[in-house]
This record gives C-alpha cells, structure tokens and sequence, in this order.
C-alpha cells in the first residue's frame, strides 16, 4: 500500500473541487461573455480563500499521528469466517474486519486477539498464543 505524504493528501482532496473555477469560467464564457473578467477575478479569489481555509481546517488532520480510536492491538475478537494467511473475517464488538493469521487456519467461533492492523485489515494469533 502506498502511503501518501500529507501535501499530497492534501493536494489529492482539493483538486477536484477546484476543477469547477475552470468550468465555471467556461459557462461564463459562453453564456455572459461581457461577465468573464469580473467573474474570473472573483473565482480566483474565491478558490484561494478556499484553499487556505480548507488547509487550515484540514491539513492538521492529515497529519501522521496515531489515532487511538483505530489502534485495535489487543483487543479480541472472535472469527466470523475461517482465517488463514489468505483470507477471514473476525467480528469485535459490533465491527467485521477482513483479518489475517500467520498460519495455520482459525476456525470459525475461535475467539483471537489483534497483534496489528494494517489498513482495514487486522492480522491475529489464537488467544493466549504470542509469537513474541
């Protein structure tokens, strides 16, 4: 999985919102064309007051830092659907996560402890079982 660094994070939300000053201008353009000057002028500035809002507001959050909500190492779940280095689903609390095991298989009905978490997906060992 690739991890993007926060600029590009950034970068990657706000394009697609500012593809609309330039068609807008367009419309513009071909509707009112006496208004393009003025209208131009006011979409740049709009876009930039925008932009920096939106990277004062948001930048922060796209920051690297843990977020405790998410850290899932330790708790337990138990299997959903047989899990083995491929593939299986395990259910903790009232969430399913896609998870993983080292080896072997987990069948269902097992219960498990998280040992990490790599995006949505949850890697586990047998409760009680440590490879550490």
């Amino acid at each position: 999985m690739v991890d993007f660094s926060p600029r590009a994070k950034f970068i990657a939300i706000t394009a697609d919102e500012m593809i609309l000053v330039p068609i807008a201008i367009i419309i513009v353009y071909y509707l009112k064309p006496e208004w393009l000057l003025p209208i131009t002028i006011l979409l740049i500035i709009g876009a930039a007051i925008f932009v920096a809002g939106k990277y004062y507001l948001v930048y922060p959050s796209l920051l690297e830092t843990p977020n405790p909500f998410y850290e899932l190492k330790g708790l337990k779940g138990t299997v959903s659907d047989t899990v083995t280095p491929v593939s299986g689903k395990i259910k903790v609390g009232a969430e399913i996560w896609e998870a993983r095991c080292d080896v072997g298989e987990i069948e269902i009905g097992t219960e498990v402890v998280i040992v990490s978490r790599e995006s949505m997906r949850v890697r586990v060992e047998l409760l009680g079982i440590s490879n550490n």
